[in-house]
C-alpha cells in the first residue's frame, strides 16, 4: 500500500507553529530604527508649563476687590454730607461709632479736596450737599464698572476645568471680600430712608407697649411720614431687636444692620450653592453680581430693608427644592409671603412644581403629604396672624393685603413720569395713567406671565425664569417704585441663570443707584423714572439686538458642517410609499 505524502501545513496549523512568510521582493533596504532611538535622534522642543489660570484669577479678583473696598470707604464722607435730612440719625450712629469721622478722607487728605474743588460739580470745599451727591454718583458708577470686570474675570475662569481645590479657592476669595464689604456698609453713615426706624417703632409697640401696631398704623404713618405695608411675620422678627436695644435708636439701627449683614452673607452662600447645581459656569459671575453689588450693599445693609430677608427665605426655598426637601421649600415660600404679600405670586408655580414632584410618591403617601402640607400651612398662617387679630380682624388683614396689590398713588415709577408729561392731559392717556388703571395694566401682564409659567414651566430653571420676570415686570410697571425693590428681582434673575434676564436686572440695579442719587437732590425730579427705569430697558433692548446681530454675522462667516435632516416629528405630508395599500376592487 502506497503511503500518502504528509501535509505539513495542516500539521503546523494544528500545532500553532506557523511562521509569517515574507515576500521575496520586500526585503528591508534601510536599517530599522527603534522608536526610542528615533526620539533620541530628533529631540522635541520642551513643553511649556501651562500657567495656573485659577490662581491668576484669584489674584485678579483680590486686586479688584481691594479697589472696590477703597471705593466703598470713599463713600463715607459723601454719604454723611449728601444726606442732609437725617442729622439725628447720623448723630445717633456717631454715639455708637465715635471713631467713624476719622475714616473720612476729606479730613486727612485735603489735597484731594482742593483738587476736586477745581471742578464746580465736585467742589467739596463749600460743603454743598449737591457736590457730595455728584461725587457719590460717580463713585457708584465706578464701582459698577469694577464689578463688571470682576464678573468677566469670573466668567473667563469658569470656562476652565476646575478642580475642587480651585473652586474652594475662588469661593474663599469671594466670600472674604463679601464679608469685608458687609462690614464697611455696616458702619456707613447712610440713613436716608425711614424704614429702619419704622421697624424699631413697630417692634417696640408690640413688645414693650403690648399694642397692635396694625391698629395704630395710620397714626404711625402720619407721625413718620410714611406707610409700612409689612406682614405680621416681620413684626415678629423685629421683636428681639426691639427688646435687646431698649428703644435706643442708634442700637436699633446697628442691630438691624447686623441682621442684614448676616442675611447677605447667607444669601451669598446660597446663590453659590444653587448655581453650582443649576449652572456651574455662572456660579462665579452670578455670585459676584449679587455679593459685591453696591446697590445690594447700600440698600440692603446700610439702609437695611427687609427685602434682603425676603431674598434669604426665597433662596432657602430654592436650596431645599434642589435637595428634595419639598416641605421646607413650601414653608420658606409661605414665610416670605407672610412678610410681603407680593410673594404670593410665587406660590402658584411652586404648587405646580410640587405637584409634578409628588407624582413619584405612592397614592397613599401622596395624599398624606398634601394633607400634612395644607394643615401645616394653615397652622403657620393662623399662628402668625393671631397675635394681631384684636382690633384688626379678617377684614383688616384682607384690606392690608389688598393695599399691597392695588396702589392708589404713583411714586418714582413710569406711571408717575407719564403723569408729569405734557401729553398726559389727553383723555385717553390720563385714563391709562390713573394709578388704579395702571395697576390693572401691570396685573394683566403679570397674569399672562403667570399663565405661561403654569403652562410651560416643568423644571426648576423655568420656574425661576418666570418668577424673575414677574417681579421684574412689577418693578418696571408698578405705580410705586422704590430703589430697594430691585433686590428680590435681582436675586431671582441670578438664580435663574438666564444671561439676558441677569443683564436686565443688573441694568435696573444701576438705575436704582441713579434713583438713590436723584433722591439726594433738594427737589425731587418727578420724571426720574424715564432715566432710572426707561433708560435701562432701552439699553437692554439695544444690547440684545447688537449682540444677536453680531452672533448671526459671525455664524454666517464660518463654515458650518453639513447636517443630516432631522428625522423628528413634522407636519409634512407622507410620501405615497408610506401610505397604506388599499385592496383593489374587482
Amino acid at each position: 500500500m502506497q503511503q500518502q505524502p504528509r501535509d505539513h501545513t495542516a500539521h503546523l496549523i494544528r500545532t500553532r507553529r506557523t511562521q509569517p512568510s515574507l515576500p521575496v521582493n520586500t526585503l528591508p533596504t534601510a536599517p530599522t530604527i527603534v522608536p526610542s532611538q528615533q526620539n533620541r535622534a530628533a529631540p522635541q522642543p520642551p513643553v511649556k508649563k501651562r500657567p495656573n489660570l485659577v490662581r491668576r484669577a484669584a489674584w485678579k479678583l483680590s486686586g479688584l476687590g481691594a479697589l472696590l473696598a477703597i471705593l466703598y470707604l470713599a463713600l463715607y464722607p459723601l454719604l454723611a454730607s449728601a444726606i442732609i435730612h437725617r442729622d439725628a440719625a447720623k448723630q445717633a450712629l456717631y454715639t455708637v461709632f465715635p471713631w467713624l469721622p476719622r475714616l473720612y478722607w476729606t479730613t486727612w487728605a485735603p489735597i484731594l479736596v482742593q483738587g476736586l474743588s477745581r471742578v464746580p460739580a465736585f467742589n467739596l470745599s463749600r460743603g454743598a450737599a449737591s457736590s457730595s451727591a455728584n461725587l457719590l454718583c460717580v463713585l457708584l458708577a465706578l464701582a459698577f464698572v469694577v464689578l463688571l470686570f470682576c464678573a468677566l474675570t469670573g466668567n473667563r475662569v469658569s470656562k476652565e476645568k476646575l478642580s475642587r481645590w480651585d473652586v474652594r479657592l475662588i469661593f474663599l476669595v469671594l466670600f472674604a471680600f463679601t464679608a469685608l464689604f458687609g462690614v464697611i456698609f455696616l458702619l456707613a453713615p447712610a440713613v436716608q430712608t425711614q424704614d429702619v426706624f419704622l421697624y424699631g417703632a413697630y417692634g417696640r409697640i408690640a413688645a414693650v407697649d403690648h399694642l397692635n401696631p396694625y391698629v395704630l398704623q395710620g397714626s404711625i404713618a402720619r407721625a413718620t411720614g410714611g406707610n409700612a405695608p409689612y406682614g405680621p411675620l416681620w413684626i415678629d422678627l423685629t421683636l428681639p431687636v426691639a427688646l435687646l436695644t431698649h428703644g435706643n435708636v442708634a442700637s436699633s439701627v446697628a442691630g438691624f444692620r447686623l441682621l442684614a449683614l448676616l442675611a447677605h452673607l447667607t444669601n451669598t452662600i446660597l446663590i453659590w450653592s444653587i448655581l453650582s447645581r443649576l449652572k456651574p459656569q455662572m456660579r462665579i459671575s452670578g455670585t459676584l453680581f449679587y455679593a459685591w453689588n453696591p446697590v445690594v450693599l447700600l440698600l440692603g445693609i446700610s439702609e437695611m430693608h427687609n427685602d434682603i430677608v425676603i431674598v434669604l427665605l426665597i433662596l432657602l426655598s430654592i436650596y431645599c427644592f434642589q435637595r428634595k426637601f419639598f416641605m421646607l421649600n413650601w414653608i420658606f415660600l409661605l414665610l416670605a409671603a407672610l412678610i410681603n404679600a407680593l410673594c404670593l405670586l410665587l406660590l402658584p408655580l411652586a404648587l405646580r412644581q410640587l405637584w409634578r414632584e409628588s407624582r413619584s410618591m405612592g397614592q397613599g403617601r401622596r395624599f398624606l403629604w398634601w394633607l400634612a402640607m395644607l394643615c401645616l400651612s394653615a397652622a403657620i398662617v393662623v399662628l402668625t396672624y393671631f397675635p394681631y387679630h384684636q382690633g384688626w380682624e379678617i377684614t383688616g388683614m384682607l384690606a392690608s393685603i389688598g393695599r399691597t396689590f392695588l396702589q392708589d398713588n404713583a411714586i418714582n415709577s413710569l406711571n408717575a413720569a407719564l403723569l408729569h408729561l405734557p401729553a398726559a392731559s389727553s383723555p385717553i392717556l390720563s385714563w391709562i395713567t390713573t394709578a388704579h388703571h395702571w395697576t390693572i395694566l401691570a396685573a394683566v401682564i403679570v397674569g399672562i406671565l403667570l399663565l405661561l409659567g403654569l403652562w410651560l414651566a416643568d423644571t426648576l430653571e423655568l420656574v425661576l425664569f418666570f418668577d424673575s420676570w414677574i417681579f421684574l415686570v412689577l418693578f418696571m410697571l408698578a405705580p410705586v417704585n422704590w430703589p430697594w425693590y430691585i433686590l428680590l428681582p435681582l436675586a431671582l434673575a441670578i438664580a435663574s441663570a438666564s444671561r439676558p434676564t441677569i443683564l436686565l436686572a443688573v441694568l435696573l440695579a444701576l438705575g436704582a443707584a441713579l434713583e438713590y442719587y436723584f433722591w439726594l437732590w433738594p427737589q425731587v425730579w418727578p420724571s426720574m423714572a424715564l432715566v432710572t427705569v426707561g433708560l435701562p430697558i432701552l439699553a437692554w433692548g439695544w444690547t440684545l439686538f447688537f449682540t444677536s446681530t453680531w452672533h448671526m454675522a459671525h455664524a454666517r462667516g464660518e463654515e458650518q458642517p453639513v447636517k443630516e435632516p432631522a428625522r423628528g416629528f413634522s407636519f409634512s405630508r407622507p410620501s405615497w410609499s408610506s401610505r397604506p395599500s388599499w385592496p383593489r376592487h374587482k
